[in-house]
């Protein structure tokens, strides 16, 4: 779940990557959802392990733009 939303927040940061956005989104967690991939915590062990220093709030920005893409709207 970790290296799924920094790709998702990378993604999502870029100019260019706004308008397939949500569908990438939608798309990027139904295949991590499908290949079994484990669920955040959200107490940090999965940051503390990681080798390439990826940060909880990659989860955050994740999850956010998939209820975005879900549900629509801007969320607050």
């Amino acid at each position: 779940m970790l290296f799924t939303s920094a790709k998702i927040t990378h993604l999502g940061l870029l100019p260019q990557g706004e308008v397939e956005a949500e569908r990438r989104t939608e798309a990027m967690v139904a295949q991590m959802d499908k290949e079994g991939f484990g669920m955040c915590s959200n107490i940090g062990a999965c940051e503390a392990e990681c080798p390439k220093e990826i940060k909880l709030d990659n989860i955050a920005f994740m999850n956010r733009s998939y209820f975005k893409a879900v549900f629509g709207g801007e969320l607050e």
